[in-house]
């Protein structure tokens, strides 16, 4: 079931430069209670990199070795130490730690894990896992720069939905989200989103 009222918030974010769409989590979900940077307790590079990944988006799973409630440390260990972090200390009802932002320039992947436990997680929430530049496609071949209207051809049933500055986001119940500036722009972000049973209000069901 969708968190509707987390839901809401995503929806009013537009279409933003990476860093700013990190910050804007940050502060959507923190108010100002966001740092930037690295704890030393974060989950960091131990050693080499291990190269042996794909570039694969799947939808409600993983972009590459990047998995939805997969283990940060795993990931980490494949794409290496980030090269931009944001944490909000924010504390309300939901949250009882740390929610860090982790972006990949080289990589252009973006994720979020709550600090907590040993092990920190990947969150399977609705933040996602979302990759920005062409590295990255779908099994169909779909991927950043693709045309919007391309989305059409390769999803099954699917969701439209315009934000108030016009741009557009095509979700699907299967887990994956397209966003693009409009129905005639190229793809400017995919989002490995969580499988779900209802729209959540943003199509009727």
């Amino acid at each position: 079931m969708i968190d509707v009222r987390r839901f809401a918030r995503f929806l009013c974010f537009g279409t933003l430069a990476v860093t700013s769409v990190l910050a804007g989590y940050a502060v959507a979900y923190g108010g100002n209670h966001s740092k930037s940077g690295p704890k030393s307790s974060d989950p960091r590079l131990d050693g080499p990199r291990d190269m042996n990944y794909d570039h694969l988006i799947v939808a409600g799973d993983r972009v590459g070795p990047v998995k939805m409630g997969g283990l940060v440390s795993d990931a980490v260990q494949h794409l290496g130490n980030p090269s931009k972090v944001f944490r909000s200390t924010f504390r309300g009802p939901g949250y009882s730690s740390d929610e860090v932002y982790y972006y990949y320039k080289d990589e252009c992947v973006e994720f979020t894990w709550e600090d907590s436990g040993l092990n920190p997680k990947i969150e399977t929430g609705l933040r996602g896992i979302n990759v920005t530049c062409d590295k990255w496609s779908t099994p169909d071949g779909l991927h950043v720069g693709s045309p919007m209207q391309e989305v059409n051809n390769h999803v099954g049933q699917y969701c439209p939905y315009n934000r108030p500055d016009g741009s557009m986001i095509v979700a699907t119940k299967q887990g994956i989200w397209y966003e693009a500036k409009n129905r005639n722009s190229p793809i400017t972000i995919i989002r490995v989103m969580p499988v779900t049973d209802n729209w959540g209000g943003m199509c009727k069901d």
